[in-house]
């Protein structure tokens, strides 16, 4: 799954991006730790990466 693909996922459910460092994009909601994605050229996320995004935000990417 694509950074493009995670944006739209995370600013649907709540989340606000804050703040872009290099290729990082840091999304803050409210009641919620901050997470940080990163974006690099398109290219797919690890598993590792929706994995963690997942345990910290409670949705479901991998479907």
């Amino acid at each position: 799954m694509t950074f493009r693909k995670i944006d739209k996922i995370l600013t649907a459910d709540g989340w606000c991006l804050v703040r872009v460092l290099g290729s990082h994009h840091r999304y803050h909601k409210i009641g919620m730790k901050p997470i940080t994605v990163p974006d690099h050229n398109g290219q797919d996320l690890t598993i590792g990466v929706l994995k963690d995004i997942e345990r910290k935000t409670g949705l479901s990417l991998r479907r």
